[in-house]
């Protein structure tokens, strides 16, 4: 029996993309997977859209889908052949709605340490892991500023 792995991707963060795909890998190498890439633009506010047409918004729409085509063919090889979804819409809302919609066993997502307004507004990760009713693999991105990869003098002007 086929396990379904939905991946939510940020584009713009493709230093995740290794710790991302590692736990991808580990995770199919127990049971056959179908993989789901899936990146989500966010929305565009009515302040925004007169800026912003819906020509760009296609454009941007298939920009993301050759970008996830080509994350694809990096990460996963030629072993696996994922299903690539490009969304519109609140993220962490349209990440459990798509982990709902395809029956996923599981959402693999990257997040990062937390900052001062993800503990005042929530991560995108934290969002996905209280509202989804599917298991969710939160990968932790290491970062040089984390306390331990930082010397002592440094460690203390971050404090300030």
């Amino acid at each position: 029996m086929q396990q379904t792995l939905l991946v939510p991707l940020d584009l713009n963060q493709a230093s995740t993309f290794k710790s991302i795909f590692a736990a991808v890998e580990r995770i199919a190498d127990s049971k056959p997977a179908h993989v789901i890439l899936l990146t989500v633009i966010p929305e565009i506010t009515a302040g925004v859209l007169p800026f912003v047409g819906l020509d760009e918004l296609n454009d941007i729409g298939s920009l993301a889908y050759d970008q996830l085509e080509h994350v694809a063919r990096k990460w996963l090889g030629e072993a696996v052949t994922p299903e690539i979804e490009v969304r519109i819409g609140p993220i962490a809302r349209t990440i459990v709605q798509r982990a709902d919609h395809f029956n996923a066993d599981m959402i693999i997502m990257a997040s990062h340490n937390p900052v001062h307004w993800d503990v005042l507004l929530g991560s995108t990760a934290a969002q996905v892991v209280r509202h989804s009713d599917r298991s969710v693999l939160v990968v932790r991105q290491h970062t040089a500023t984390e306390p331990d990869a930082v010397d002592p003098v440094s460690r203390d002007a971050l404090c300030l």
